[in-house]
């Protein structure tokens, strides 16, 4: 953990005593970067607070403005019966959700009975696995032994989510040519976020790259990747379109087909398939007009 991590894990300790004694909360967690131990400058802090039954009265008094003479800048409800407070103190972002086990059973009921995919709930279970529980421990270490199993059937599932792939010469021909180069962003993005997302799968990792935060990190995490996909590779090919970052992202994909198929077999004919079309369908020019007879 780094210092920058260090001191922010303190400060929201300190910053949830209102939550901690109220007789309600069963379980206050820290989540996001400093609870990863990987914190910057620009790092905020994100607070859950788990109830038994929601105090939204207590809540709307604004608790840390009472304890800690801290102005509330926003209480924001994005589901029913939950709330987010935020708070900017010299520049820190402060954030405290709030929903209740009830509904924390409710969200993550798909994963565990129908081996959900979504990716908004993967991050969720991600960032629940990565937190640190400030209060109710006993409950954390439940949930997070009921939810750090990551099946094969999940692991599928994200895969073949994320086998939709551009042949090869569209980013290059069809996009950059054209001068359509926020299109060729858009699709690098897109394949590299597909190629992260199936190698987490490969790995048994809670992650979706739709929100591509802390890649270094979760690539630390994925001990069986492509040999060029890398923080830096990725950077690389994102600063410098053309054809040599074209070729290293499908020398990437191709190696992550490969490491597919070695995982799951049964992927092994769908792999072959990726790959002759790749090979098959490469985008070129016409320039005349194709005989027909």
């Amino acid at each position: 953990m780094n210092k920058a991590s260090e001191w922010r894990v303190e400060l929201a300790g300190e910053l949830s005593e209102p939550y901690l004694s109220h007789g309600s909360v069963r379980m206050v967690c820290l989540g996001g970067s400093a609870a990863r131990g990987i914190s910057d400058d620009y790092s905020d802090l994100d607070i859950i607070v788990y109830w038994d039954v929601m105090d939204g009265e207590f809540i709307e008094s604004c608790p840390l403005e009472r304890s800690f003479g801290l102005e509330r800048t926003a209480l924001l409800s994005q589901h029913p019966g939950t709330f987010i407070e935020s708070y900017h103190i010299k520049g820190l972002k402060v954030d405290f959700g709030h929903s209740t086990l009830a509904q924390w059973e409710e969200w993550v009921a798909p994963l565990l009975e129908e081996r959900s995919s979504e990716p908004e709930l993967l991050s969720m279970v991600g960032g629940y696995l990565a937190s640190i529980p400030f209060k109710g421990r006993e409950i954390f270490s439940h949930w997070k032994e009921r939810l750090e199993e990551y099946p094969d059937e999940l692991a599928k599932k994200v895969i073949g989510k994320n086998m939709g792939i551009y042949v090869k010469g569209y980013l290059l021909h069809q996009c950059l040519e054209r001068g359509d180069h926020l299109a060729w962003q858009d699709g690098m993005c897109s394949m590299l976020k597909k190629i992260l997302n199936i190698t987490a799968a490969i790995n048994g990792l809670y992650y979706s790259a739709d929100e591509p935060r802390w890649v270094d990190y979760q690539l630390g995490r994925m001990s069986v990747r492509a040999e060029g996909l890398t923080g830096g590779n990725i950077a690389w090919m994102l600063e410098n379109p053309g054809a040599a970052s074209e070729d290293m992202l499908y020398r990437v994909l191709d190696d992550t087909l490969g490491l597919v198929a070695g995982r799951f077999p049964e992927f092994t004919e769908k792999v072959a398939g990726k790959r002759e079309r790749l090979a098959s369908f490469e985008v070129k020019a016409c320039r005349e007009r194709p005989e027909t007879g």
